[in-house]
């Protein structure tokens, strides 16, 4: 039994199958309505490529990424059993019929245990709810929404163009199918967004029926509008020590009940412009349970 002040996924996952889970990030060659002009053209003013981890190879096929992400975790942490993670982009944004055909190529593995999709809240189809409800019939399912604030006005700065009542609408509706796990992406640190405009996000977010949070610090990626902004002196990011306590202020607000599938991001060394300290992922993660220790707190502690 893990003594971590925060319920994490590692540990959630280490629980249900008595193992270890990896995930294997995917990039199934979908597009976002904030890229192809449906609502914008050239994405949100944070992503890259779809936020695409490092090392996906998109002209691989699917079976052919999965099985190199595979036996990647396999080398480097004698992994054994996999979730199958689309990531990159907006993984509802296309046909049921083509959703299901890509979903299934990557769960025709015995070592996939789960399948996790990433997407939006405005792309959530009917059809897609119930095909992921069908697919959690038998494999753990998690569907992961990108809200990153309830600001709309924020929203409207990162070229994301949908509303936090279209967040509520579609996890509502998710919410509605017994076999999803819902989890929400929010980032800190978004530009012009003060602390107070957090915690709101936080509160609002700590009292919704969702199981789990994703928890990201804002990230400047070469190559992006925000690098642009940075150039200029208009983007101020977190200081390392100013984010731990930060993070630890809201996980004391956010029940326990809810699993920390983040709290800190993934980015490509060569690629993130700032703030570099975020690359020491470990040692972050061990700052963050230190100063629990110190405040003698936990995740949930304040939780209303």
């Amino acid at each position: 039994m893990t003594h971590r002040p925060y319920t994490s996924f590692n540990d959630y996952l280490k629980e249900k199958f008595g193992q270890k889970v990896y995930k294997v990030s995917l990039d199934a060659g979908f597009d976002c309505p904030n890229r192809d002009g449906t609502l914008a053209v050239g994405g949100c003013t944070y992503c890259d490529e779809g936020s695409r981890a490092p090392g996906v190879k998109p002209e691989l096929s699917i079976r052919e990424q999965l099985r190199d992400g595979m036996e990647r975790m396999r080398k480097r942490y004698k992994a054994q059993k996999f979730i199958a993670y689309f990531q990159a982009f907006t993984n509802t944004y296309d046909r049921v019929d083509i959703l299901r055909k890509r979903y299934f190529e990557a769960l025709d593995h015995p070592d996939i245990v789960g399948l996790s999709v990433s997407t939006r809240p405005d792309t959530l189809s009917a059809g897609a709810l119930d095909l992921l409800d069908e697919i959690g019939k038998t494999y753990l399912t998690w569907l992961e929404i990108g809200l990153q604030t309830i600001h709309d006005k924020t929203n409207e700065k990162l070229n994301r163009w949908h509303t936090y009542k279209q967040f509520e609408q579609a996890l509502f509706k998710a919410k509605q199918k017994s076999h999803l796990n819902i989890c929400v992406h929010l980032i800190l640190g978004l530009p012009g967004e003060s602390l107070e405009e957090m915690h709101q996000t936080i509160d609002t977010i700590s009292g919704l029926p969702i199981d789990g949070l994703k928890l990201h610090l804002l990230h400047v990626i070469k190559n992006t509008k925000l690098y642009e902004e940075h150039l200029k002196g208009e983007i101020k990011v977190f200081e390392e020590d100013e984010y731990i306590h930060l993070i630890c202020d809201v996980l004391e607000k956010i029940p326990s009940r809810m699993i920390m599938h983040r709290l800190t991001g993934d980015a490509a060394p060569d690629k993130l412009v700032a703030p570099r300290w975020a690359l020491e992922k470990g040692r972050i993660l061990h700052k963050i349970e230190q100063e629990f220790l110190r405040r003698g707190t936990h995740q949930g502690m304040k939780a209303i």
